[in-house]
């Protein structure tokens, strides 16, 4: 039976009312109702949901989805994947008659298969191999061996934490993992993003949207709603959870306690300090060596990253050998931070290589233009920054500020005796410094037995941003400086 797409879009008086599940899809007024009650979707998602049921559990190819909801405009195919995820969501429990069929296209089944499609791993139970809640894949630099890691971490515990510095790339290697956990081994993934997120009951309410059972209350229970993802035995990624933290990590207990089978990933600037977690610190880009040839500079994955955004901006130039140079100064200046190599190459599409590399003295004023489909704090680096220092309490600012007069490691003495007054004791600098690490401001170098700590050069900027906003500028400059020249052995 092929009705043609056109139907699926206007109101037809003979059009049927097909069951789906426990809902009605009535093409006659175009509505989605369960247990006579309307269920919000969308238009598109709508004419998606409507093609798919007219197709009467044949299968149905991507091309025909996009053809029904966008018939007269060309757009991605991952359109497809945004409306596939909200017509799961609205089917809440019948979320998996939408069956991915890898390579073909998508299947509505009358009733929940015995069987799924694609066999299921240890972890799974018949989820879709191809999970629509994820976003598209982008091209990773450098990554493998932390991707290896951290998959690795994941089948031996039940909650991994992606800890690291705003814009190093926790968010992609997740999302990475989760694709790829989706695709080999058929898992259930599902996740669940909190930067739009700040109280407790809008975290229930994120985590309670990704459970097989509906929740119909405004405020759903927390216990109810950990109870409901405690019985799922895939993986739940959880991205951005720093700011809600505290509310992130009673859920997460919750689930994890229950169900020792469920897998959680979690990406936040710290950790959650729950029971059962591992905590993987995700690091910059590697860079090259200084005796590296040619062939091996543009195979390292900070010039790799920034050469591919530079050239995507529409830069038509041959990479010479002094073009090179200039690439690998800007890459080894930035510290191969991801967010920063693209931000800079977006830059320097305008002001030049050469331009950028100088502008470099002042990071935080020329580092910024990030996408417009990104989230506002990783639009320009100074807006990363400002995500995470406001997160401090105040004594943490302090001692962040002061510490970026440091432009290289320094011990945890060096730090009391530079950051110190009246009002912050040796004891209280310490327990700053040791925050300051957990929630990846400072960044924490072993020495053989000796430990040392450093700040990162965007980080060392910023700091020293709020040191002049705060007054501090002189005093504490000169306090760094008679610091060293105390520890400097007098020469003649």
């Amino acid at each position: 039976m092929n009705h043609p797409i056109a139907d699926s879009r206007s109101i037809n008086p003979h059009a049927p009312v097909i069951q789906v599940g426990e809902c009605e899809l009535d093409l006659r007024v175009r509505a989605l109702r369960r247990g006579g009650n309307v269920v919000s979707l969308g238009s598109r998602a709508f004419d998606v949901l409507a093609t798919m049921a007219l197709a009467e559990g044949r299968i149905v190819s991507k091309r025909e989805l996009l053809e029904a909801a966008w018939p007269d405009t060309i757009v991605k195919e991952n359109n497809i994947d945004v409306q596939l995820s909200a017509i799961r969501k609205a089917l809440g429990t019948d979320r998996n008659l939408i069956q991915t069929v890898p390579g073909r296209g998508y299947q509505l089944a009358a009733a929940v298969p015995e069987t799924p499609i694609m066999p299921s791993s240890q972890h799974g139970f018949g989820a879709t191999p191809e999970p629509d809640c994820l976003p598209v894949r982008e091209t990773l630099f450098g990554r493998e061996a932390a991707i290896a890691e951290i998959r690795s971490m994941i089948d031996s515990t039940r909650v991994v934490t992606l800890v690291g510095a705003g814009g190093i790339g926790k968010t992609r290697i997740a999302m990475e993992i989760a694709h790829r956990l989706a695709a080999e081994q058929a898992v259930d993934v599902r996740l669940v993003e909190f930067v739009a997120h700040g109280t407790q009951s809008a975290v229930v309410r994120a985590f309670a949207d990704v459970c097989d059972r509906p929740f119909t209350e405004v405020n759903p229970d927390l216990r109810s709603v950990a109870s409901a993802l405690a019985s799922m035995r895939g993986v739940l990624v959880i991205d951005n959870a720093e700011h809600v933290v505290e509310h992130v990590a009673k859920l997460v207990g919750m689930i994890s306690h229950a169900n020792p089978q469920v897998r959680i990933l979690i990406t936040s600037r710290f950790r959650l300090r729950v029971p059962h977690e591992a905590v993987y610190r995700v690091g910059p880009l590697s860079l090259p060596y200084a005796a590296d040839c040619r062939d091996a500079m543009l195979r390292s994955p900070s010039i790799s990253l920034f050469l591919t955004r530079f050239f995507s901006n529409g830069v038509h130039a041959d990479v010479s050998d002094e073009r090179l140079r200039v690439v690998e100064e800007i890459c080894r200046r930035l510290e191969g931070i991801p967010l920063a190599l693209e931000l800079a190459a977006g830059r320097a599409s305008v002001l030049g290589l050469t331009g950028i590399c100088e502008g470099l003295d002042e990071p935080l004023l020329y580092l910024a233009g990030g996408y417009r489909t990104a989230q506002p704090r990783h639009r320009t680096l100074r807006a990363t920054f400002d995500w995470s220092f406001e997160m401090l309490d105040t004594a943490e600012r302090i001692v962040f500020r002061r510490l970026s007069v440091f432009n290289r490691a320094f011990s945890l003495e060096a730090a009391c005796t530079i950051v110190r007054d009246a009002t912050l004791t040796n004891e209280a600098v310490m327990d700053c410094v040791g925050e300051l690490v957990d929630k990846s401001l400072i960044e924490i170098q072993f020495e053989g037995s000796e430990v040392k700590y450093r700040l990162s050069a965007p980080a060392r900027a910023y700091g020293r941003e709020k040191l002049f906003a705060e007054g501090e500028i002189s005093t504490i400059s000169e306090r760094h400086k008679l610091y060293l020249s105390e520890r400097t052995p007098y020469k003649r």
